[in-house]
């Protein structure tokens, strides 16, 4: 049997190379997919920068990306041979989870690969690219690991707005969305923000020392990616501080979730080093890969999408035919109107679901 595998050949260039698919093992599972995410985690693969990777002593690293090279980590599929000894699925399965190199027509995968059986599901099942879902557990997870009364979120696309509908169903009462875009300022209101600054025109450490009665933010998440989010979040988050000095150790600091990976060639600001210095915040990672449980997390995302406290299936505002998979990882560059999460398909025919209101 053959498969059909998009390969970045060279920098932002794909190219699909059909291969013979190798003998099914006793305890794999031959995956038909149906539908992937697509992601800014592969960005950097696709425009040759570099990409992330586990050193001979396993460290996870970052190195310069070797052409040629796979895409794809948000994968959902359908089960359509298992080896002899599989007890776990059977044939016709729908799964979701996180794998590698997905954008693939068929994939063999070991059965104790981080997927699982999808349930009864009330839309698409294509939609359900469970990996983004899981990712906003962990990142809610992480922004409540003490009582928090004020959080923050900078930067309102897809995760951004997931993130903030999690905190949301969460108990968090007062969640500041931060972002330059009144259109995703304006959605991050349905979804659940109680405040939103446009930090591009707004003084965002002003306003936030005035809605939290000078106590600034518990908790926030930079999920922008950019150095300047991240700058951002460092002028709002609470620090040990009294009439403004700061040396009262009894005020406790406040927590910055990283969600993002940095990837973008910045210069790293000044002001941004002051704050990291004098404000001390405690510095969070929760990227996936940092999570404890990377499978219970994408199961908790799908299940938070079936009762739409984080609703990915309704961020997903555009669709791609596989064939055209260069042209998904544009979008990713420069963003159609109105885009916010897009998923790349495997067939001719589209799911018809649009739109980003809840």
């Amino acid at each position: 049997m053959k498969t059909l595998t998009a390969v970045v050949t060279d920098v932002q260039k794909i190219e699909y190379v059909e291969q013979d698919l190798p003998k099914l093992g006793e305890h794999e599972l031959l995956i038909r997919m149906d539908s992937v995410g697509l992601c800014h985690t592969d960005l950097p693969r696709f425009l040759g920068d570099h990409e992330f990777g586990i050193s001979r002593e396993g460290y996870r690293q970052v190195r310069p990306v070797r052409f040629p090279c796979t895409l794809g980590h948000e994968p959902v599929g359908t089960v359509v041979e298992t080896g002899k000894n599989v007890t776990r699925f059977r044939a016709g399965d729908r799964i979701s989870g996180n794998f590698d190199a997905a954008f693939t027509t068929y994939r063999i995968i070991p059965e104790n690969s981080p997927v699982f059986r999808l349930p009864k599901l009330p839309f698409d099942y294509r939609l359900c690219v469970a990996e983004p879902a899981g990712c906003v557990i962990n990142i809610v997870n992480a922004c409540l690991q003490k009582p928090v009364r004020f959080a923050g979120v900078v930067g309102c696309g897809a995760m951004g707005l997931m993130t903030i509908a999690g905190l949301r169903a969460a108990g968090v009462k007062t969640i500041v969305a931060v972002d330059v875009s009144e259109d995703r300022l304006a959605l991050a209101k349905l979804y659940g923000a109680s405040h939103v600054v446009n930090s591009g025109k707004e003084d965002l450490t002003g306003r936030v020392y005035e809605l939290t009665n000078g106590q600034f933010l518990d908790s926030i998440v930079e999920i922008t990616g950019s150095l300047k989010g991240l700058q951002s979040a460092c002028s709002v988050i609470r620090f040990p501080r009294e009439k403004g000095l700061l040396h009262n150790p009894f005020i406790k600091r406040g927590r910055i979730v990283t969600a993002s990976v940095y990837t973008r060639q910045e210069v790293f600001p000044q002001m941004l080093a002051n704050e990291l210095v004098l404000r001390a915040p405690i510095l969070d990672a929760a990227h996936p890969a940092s999570g404890k449980d990377v499978l219970e997390n994408d199961k908790k995302g799908v299940e938070a999408m079936i009762t739409g406290a984080i609703p990915m299936n309704r961020m997903i505002t555009h669709e791609i035919l596989f064939s055209r998979l260069e042209e998904g990882f544009r979008w990713l560059l420069k963003p159609p109107e109105g885009y916010l999460k897009g998923i790349v398909l495997f067939d001719e025919t589209a799911s018809g679901q649009k739109g980003s209101e809840p």
